[in-house]
């Protein structure tokens, strides 16, 4: 038979309070020692990062000023060339575009067979896109004329309303202060207002 190990209890206990204590101190000590390091660590990083950071800067900043006067500078040439191509696409296609389906609608509608209106659509659809629109006038003898008849309306309605925020002062109003009637005695003189003066106190 085998015999099982006795173990004593309260020595047990005292050596795991030992270790226990041996083993918090050694915490402490590595727990003092990473927070020094981490600050070494903070204290040689933070530097570095900086001048990485500022390099970063300093070599991205010229490359962004380039770009952004490449985009400008495309963006200056590119304005015109867009302008003319709405000119073109609002005073030229699109009415010719628009001749096109009504006049293909006209021919579809007509009387024949459905092969001579197909024909007749495309004849008149082909000719109205290959015709080019007439440029239209532009009066500028009337707008000037519009223009002007605007800012003188303008300005004569300017005019009426500053008139009319004028006092108005009628010449034949008789002053408000001529009907009172005082039957006060005021002295005028020095010798008037002395005899004034001893009458009164008296």
């Amino acid at each position: 038979m085998a015999t099982s190990p006795t173990f004593d209890a309260d020595k047990l206990r005292a050596s795991s309070q030992q270790l226990r204590d041996a083993a918090a101190i050694y915490a402490g000590k590595v727990a003092v020692k990473v927070a020094d390091l981490a600050n070494q660590g903070v204290e040689w990083a933070a530097p570095r990062a900086q001048a990485a950071l500022n390099s970063a800067i300093e070599h991205a900043a010229p490359a962004i000023d380039s770009a952004a006067a490449r985009a400008q500078a495309a963006a200056a040439s590119a304005g015109p060339a867009i302008e003319n191509a709405r000119g073109h696409l609002v005073d030229d296609y699109l009415p010719r575009a628009s001749l096109a389906v009504n006049q293909a609608g006209a021919a579809l509608s007509a009387r024949g067979s459905l092969s001579d209106r197909a024909r007749r659509a495309t004849e008149a659809s082909a000719a109205a896109l290959a015709t080019p629109t007439r440029k239209r006038r532009r009066c500028r003898v009337l707008r000037a004329l519009g223009l002007t008849a605007l800012v003188g309306t303008v300005a004569g309605a300017g005019y009426i309303l500053w008139k009319r925020s004028q006092p108005i002062e009628d010449p034949w109003a008789e002053e408000y202060w001529a009907d009172l009637d005082t039957d006060s005695f005021v002295p005028e003189t020095d010798a008037e207002k002395a005899t004034f003066e001893q009458t009164e106190g008296h």
